[in-house]
């Protein structure tokens, strides 16, 4: 019995230790100000919270992670509010310190890097250096467990450095190439998930970051240099396609080489959809086809399936199959009804069918410019984002309208509805 006695009465004054150490040599304090300031906090009365935290902060730095959270926000707020130079670097140093005591009693260092490295970005860019060494730390650190907020700031902090001659653009486009890696594996973790999209949105920010730095040259000397280690890594040969796709180099023999061993040991849509990029840049029109096709049957969502829809009608359109083009560009605008490129490009077909078609008189020739403007005019009301687009072809294709003059025999007026023949099979309304 005395031994048990003499146990419960060490694990009792471990345990007071344990709760001294956490919430200081004044507890009733500590305990005191964190009430009032999360009570504060939670009625978003930020200045009287700030002045119960600080004193948190102060007396007892290990008595709650959420209040360095809270903290970081704190400062921030105070941060904004700041009036003077002199002011908002003393909010920036302190909520730099903020992180640094975080880690220093709740750990996490990569983690919590990242987010200060985010702030700095914000609000420290005169010391850029220490803003990506913060960063590169948290990346180096975390490695595929880096989140997208922390990814983006990296991104952002390397292309910086390189304007201000910190460092080279080898080293922005290295960068680019180690987040590329860890976002291709958040992706595909956390694929059909909330996180997913949250990774997806930071591979496009990180690309368009870094895109002035990733031309055909660097990104084809990548892909060289990294094929032989990663021709097994399906991430990231269906990533380094999709890159140089974008980027127009697919004319470099190593967009062939990726195209044809994806196809060849694992098919899938995207190597379908390779291929068929390659088959159309090398202008055969019925393999694209066929690869196009395949990339359809292979597809699992629509967004891609209309990507998919739209290039197998331009392999039609390039053979001149106009109408299996207009059927398939139709399809696209179905899955993808704000899209106004399916529109502007049946739009085009139809414009460029003026000596392709025999029509026996002017009026009845020129009337196709009129269903063409209907189509430009459709895809800008669809989306507003292909405005310039549609009204540069509508003026282009404007002076071509059929005159009254031409039209007058065949007994064709202002508002009248026109039919146009040949593979169009359309009608479309008069106007002069």
């Amino acid at each position: 019995m005395k031994k048990i006695s003499l146990l419960f009465t060490v694990l009792m004054l471990s345990s007071m230790a344990f709760a001294q150490g956490k919430y200081g040599a004044d507890s009733s304090k500590c305990v005191r100000n964190l009430s009032l300031y999360r009570d504060y906090y939670k009625q978003k009365s930020y200045d009287d919270a700030y002045k119960f935290w600080k004193i948190v902060y102060t007396i007892c730095p290990a008595s709650s992670e959420r209040m360095y959270v809270d903290g970081a926000n704190l400062v921030e707020y105070k941060l904004k509010k700041a009036t003077t130079d002199e002011a908002k670097k003393a909010y920036v140093d302190s909520l730099k310190m903020v992180y640094d005591q975080r880690i220093a009693n709740f750990g996490k260092e990569g983690y919590v890097l990242g987010r200060k490295g985010t702030d700095m970005l914000k609000y420290d860019q005169e010391n850029i250096e220490e803003v990506y060494a913060t960063l590169k730390k948290s990346i180096d650190l975390e490695g595929k467990g880096s989140g997208p907020g922390a990814i983006v700031s990296a991104m952002n902090a390397s292309v910086l450095m390189e304007k201000k001659e910190k460092h080279d653009a080898a080293e922005v486009v290295a960068m680019f190439g180690t987040l590329s890696d860890i976002l291709a594996a958040n992706i595909a973790k956390y694929e059909g998930q909330k996180n997913g999209e949250y990774y997806l949105k930071a591979q496009e920010a990180v690309e368009n970051i870094a895109g002035p730095y990733l031309n055909c040259d660097i990104l084809v000397k990548m892909a060289n240099d990294n094929y032989e280690k990663n021709k097994e890594n399906a991430d990231w040969m269906e990533r380094t396609a999709n890159l140089l796709d974008r980027k127009g180099c697919i004319d470099a023999p190593i967009f062939y080489t990726i195209a044809k061993t994806m196809h060849a040991s694992n098919p899938s849509a995207v190597s379908a959809e390779k291929m068929g990029v390659m088959s159309l840049k090398n202008k055969k029109y019925q393999d694209a086809v066929n690869y196009f096709k395949q990339a359809i049957e292979l597809a699992q969502d629509d967004k891609k399936m209309a990507d998919y829809y739209i290039e197998l009608a331009q392999a039609y359109s390039s053979m001149g199959s106009y109408s299996a083009a207009r059927q398939n560009a139709r399809k696209a605008a179905e899955l993808r009804p704000g899209d106004g490129l399916p529109y502007i490009m049946i739009g085009d077909m139809i414009a460029g069918s003026s000596s392709a078609c025999d029509f026996d008189d002017a009026c009845k020739k020129k009337a196709l410019y009129w269903l063409a403007t209907d189509y430009y005019q459709r895809a800008k009301s669809v989306d507003p984002s292909m405005a310039d687009k549609a009204n540069a072809k509508i003026a282009t294709y404007k002076p071509y309208y059929p005159t009254k003059e031409e039209c007058f025999f065949l007994g064709i007026k202002e508002g009248d509805t026109v039919e146009i023949g040949c593979w169009i099979g359309e009608s479309t309304t008069a106007r002069f």
